[in-house]
């Protein structure tokens, strides 16, 4: 008796140990796991107190990446300066970048698996400082 019923549990707890699991989607993945990775920086809106925003387009090797170690280490690489610094995120779609020469308090408006942009105010900034980060995979 005991030999019949081992061959059918067997299959049943293979059977639900793979059923039982279920990929989780990009939209249902924190913010943090979604920023991860390198991306590349399409443009970045600057606006300065009220004056219109300046748009800066950059080349295909331009870049900011999100590094997933202990430290949260973030690198922005524009043109042939490079700035390194660390991010934080929160439950919601705010996170923090802290550059040696600015603070970013930030808001994800556009993130997917390609596409993320995202509105940075600088830390202190007298004006008031934005900066849109227009960024692709």
């Amino acid at each position: 008796m005991k030999k019949q019923l081992i061959l059918p549990s067997l299959i049943l707890l293979f059977v639900t140990s793979f059923t039982a699991c279920k990929k989780e989607s990009f939209e249902e993945k924190p913010l943090r796991s979604k920023m991860i990775g390198k991306w590349q920086v399409n443009k970045i809106d600057v606006t300065t107190g009220s004056a219109e925003a300046v748009s800066t387009t950059y080349a295909a090797s331009d870049y900011i990446d999100f590094r997933d170690n202990s430290d949260d280490d973030v690198e922005l690489g524009l043109g042939t300066n490079r700035s390194v610094g660390r991010f934080s995120s929160s439950i919601d779609n705010s996170f923090y970048i802290d550059f040696s020469s600015k603070d970013l308090d930030c808001i994800a408006t556009t993130i997917t698996e390609n596409k993320f942009t995202f509105t940075g105010t600088v830390v202190g900034s007298n004006p008031k400082v934005t900066e849109t980060y227009y960024l692709s995979r």
